[in-house]
C-alpha cells in the first residue's frame, strides 16, 4: 500500500469476519508492526470505533482495502481515543519525531 507518509510500506493484514458480517464490521489487524495512533502497537488491531463509525452492510472487503485502510493511513485520528497514545501525542505535539518513529 502506498499512501501518504506511509508510502513504500508493506504490511500484512488479517481480516476476521463475524457471523453477523456484513451487518457488523470485520476486525482488521496489522500482522506486522506499524506505528500509528489508531493501531494497537502490540496486537496490531485497528481501533474498532474507527471502523464501526463508517461501516455499512453495503460495504465489502474491497472497501476495506481500497477506501478504509488508505484513509486511515492518510488521516490518522490522534485526538479521539487513540489506541497508541504515544503516537497520538507525537502527531499532535512533535510531528517530526512521529515521522521518524513510524519510518
Amino acid at each position: 500500500m502506498t499512501v501518504g507518509s506511509y508510502a513504500g510500506g508493506l504490511w500484512k493484514i488479517r481480516v476476521e469476519l463475524t457471523d453477523d458480517y456484513p451487518y457488523s464490521s470485520p476486525s482488521v489487524i496489522f500482522v506486522n508492526k506499524i506505528y500509528h495512533p489508531n493501531v494497537d502497537q502490540v496486537s496490531g488491531i485497528i481501533c474498532v470505533d474507527v471502523l464501526n463509525r463508517t461501516w455499512s452492510p453495503m460495504f465489502d472487503l474491497v472497501n476495506v482495502f481500497e477506501t478504509f485502510l488508505p484513509r486511515l493511513l492518510l488521516y490518522p485520528n490522534a485526538a479521539d481515543d487513540p489506541l497508541n497514545t504515544e503516537a497520538a501525542a507525537l502527531i499532535l505535539n512533535d510531528k517530526e519525531t512521529y515521522e521518524k518513529k513510524k519510518s
